[in-house]
């Protein structure tokens, strides 16, 4: 594998016309596709059969899969051309492949990192009130609003 090999992912529904047997035939040619323009597959789903949302050159269900495959960037239109024109294709969308399974944490407050403003390792200190002042304080309001 290349350096400027980038990973990306085409996802495809193939007609279901095909006989469930020869959808392993299918596929073998759909990975040959990739393996001809110097792709390397690094993942595969083998297809099952979906019921689409909404009919796709009159069909209501397709065998839906997936490929993973590392390529340069020039190859990958070719790929792409090479599935749209299998007859047995109805539909492939090539996206980038993002990293996947990279844990996102929060940065963390730690040594060697500042604290954030107005944060105070201290507490604060718990004043005590008595029951007469609050009683002194609440008769001072009342007098001021009358």
């Amino acid at each position: 594998m290349e350096k400027d090999n980038k990973t990306y992912e085409i996802n495809y529904l193939m007609t279901p016309l095909i006989l469930e047997d020869k959808v392993a035939e299918e596929t073998a040619v759909l990975r040959k596709i990739i393996e001809d323009n110097k792709g390397f597959v690094v993942g595969e789903d083998q297809p099952k059969t979906q019921r689409l949302s909404y009919p796709i050159k009159k069909f209501d269900s397709a065998y839906y899969g997936w490929f993973k495959f590392s390529v340069g960037a020039e190859s990958v239109d070719d790929i792409k051309n090479n599935f749209s024109k299998n007859e047995k294709i109805l539909r492939a969308l090539v996206t980038e492949a993002g990293k996947e399974n990279i844990a996102q944490f929060a940065p963390r407050y730690g040594a060697g990192t500042a604290k954030p403003e107005g944060a105070s390792s201290e507490k604060a200190e718990k004043v005590e009130i008595k029951p007469e002042q609050i009683d002194k304080k609440l008769e001072e309001i009342l007098k001021e609003s009358i």
